[in-house]
């Protein structure tokens, strides 16, 4: 069965076998990546020359039944944490793409279900990552900041208890390096295609100046086989749907995202990468709409408190893929296609008091140095595309004002919450508006914005890039 613009994702599809089912219209031809596992002992894996472009993709479990709080709503200022006390209701997932040039360069690609990561342990997992497997490998890891899942950053707990828990940050380390080890494992001779169109959020019916409802997503197949791989696919909004009543893990409108990719294409890791998310929320549905009436996970853990949650998650992650599923697909050649990064160190001034108090009381790992923040943006040209991290949740009117020639003719994926989180980066010009504040509480400085394009600019460029070991 071959994958049509003309395709819907049923409510009650079964599961689809992988092999071509991707290829000919839902991404088009370009060199792909495949996943497999590597052994359970470091292995150091020589750069040799490759003989052609490789991906490979992975996916694990990054879910605990362990009580303890989540993240995304509020801050931690006198108030008692929420926990997932009850449970499971979709799994969250840390999920990695690997793609390695012809001449043995290589990049990891890694989303995962989290409000947010830091810098500190992102530098930790890139370490283990390259002992493990290359020491010049490079990674963009990003969250999708999902507001149900455990707090990964320390904001959410209560003063003067930090949210974080030791047990859990080791699991989801340990399982990202994971991914990183089973999708570099799976490398294969690869193409991929590209779909790319807009898909309606709250941003939509904005001026295109402060509008952000693109997508791009990417289908990757082996070279040899035609099998699907998996999939690549960035969009923005925040994973909000199931509101602050929800205790049970979700990865909120993302899982039924995935699940519907599944039940489409197959059971290949869907990785989805959320982008500029500053001020952009999720269409939900309407009352009595009736595609909104069914949870795609009827066996996981479910609040009480949440009525309709769990069915509009699912309704608003399902139109998502089928919006992906029926866009035209383009053919890419990845015949000598380039895989390179650039890491750029970022210094942020910092005037927020909650910034200054999380990190005077190591409620978060995020260090303040002389006023300053140091962190960083990185952008990997990995042949008709560029990958770009945003260490926050960046307003699309910000990235807008970036030059459009500084990427050139690749496509770019935003990558939100990437290689860090500093809270918004809102326009210095409507700093002072007053319908931002909330926005604006959550910034480390008015100036945030312009010092993140200075970096991001640079980055594009590929000027001032300083290998991971030399980031402060």
């Amino acid at each position: 069965m071959m994958f049509s613009r003309r395709f819907m994702v049923s409510k009650s599809l079964p599961e689809q076998k992988s092999k071509r089912i991707f290829s000919e219209s839902f991404f088009s031809r370009w060199t792909t990546v495949v996943v497999a596992g590597l052994t359970a002992a470091p292995l150091i894996v020589q750069a040799a020359p490759a003989a052609a472009f490789k991906a490979g993709a992975a996916q694990i479990d990054i879910s605990t039944r362990s009580v303890i709080p989540m993240g995304g709503y509020g801050t931690f200022f006198l108030s008692s944490p929420r926990t997932n006390g009850v449970g499971i209701h979709d799994p969250l997932y840390a999920g990695a793409v690997v793609f390695e040039s012809e001449g043995g360069q290589r990049t990891a690609i890694v989303s995962v279900d989290a409000v947010g990561i830091s810098g500190a342990q992102i530098a930790r997992i890139e370490k283990a990552a390259r002992e493990a497997l290359d020491p010049n490998l490079h990674l963009i890891i990003s969250a999708t900041h999902t507001h149900h899942s455990p707090d990964t950053l320390g904001l959410w707990g209560s003063l003067p208890k930090s949210g974080r828990n030791a047990r859990y940050q080791q699991q989801l380390e340990t399982a990202v390096v994971q991914a990183v080890r089973d999708a570099f494992a799976r490398l294969v001779p690869a193409r991929l295609s590209v779909k790319k169109g807009r898909h309606a959020n709250s941003t939509s019916g904005l001026p295109e100046a402060e509008r952000s409802d693109e997508f791009v997503s990417v289908g990757i197949y082996s070279e040899q086989g035609d099998d699907l791989i998996g999939t690549l696919t960035q969009w923005s909004a925040h994973p909000t749907v199931l509101r602050h009543d929800n205790n049970a893990l979700s990865a909120d409108f993302i899982g039924g995202f995935r699940k519907s990719m599944e039940l489409a294409l197959g059971a290949q890791p869907h990785i989805y990468v959320n982008g500029i998310i500053g001020n952009v929320y999720s269409q939900l549905p309407q009352t009595g709409d009736t595609d909104a009436q069914d949870d795609l996970f009827p066996e996981g853990d479910r609040d009480p408190d949440v009525k309709e949650g769990y069915a509009h998650a699912s309704a608003v992650g399902r139109r998502l893929a089928q919006s992906v599923l029926a866009a035209d697909e383009t053919q890419l050649s990845a015949a000598g296609a380039q895989v390179d990064m650039c890491h750029v160190t970022v210094k942020f001034p910092v005037d927020n008091q909650l910034f200054k108090l999380a990190s005077n009381l190591r409620v978060v790992e995020t260090k303040i140095r002389s006023g300053f923040i140091t962190s960083r943006v990185s952008a990997a040209n990995i042949g008709p595309f560029v990958f770009a991290s945003v260490p926050g949740e960046v307003f699309p009117k910000v990235i807008h004002r970036l030059d459009p020639a500084l990427t050139g003719q690749r496509q770019t994926f935003w990558m939100g919450l990437g290689q860090d989180w500093l809270g918004y980066f809102v326009d210095e010009e409507d700093y002072d508006k007053g319908e931002l504040k909330y926005w604006t509480d959550l910034s480390v400085h008015r100036t945030g914005a312009k010092v993140l394009l200075e970096g991001l600019g640079k980055a594009l460029r590929h000027e001032e890039c300083r290998n991971f070991d030399s980031i402060e």
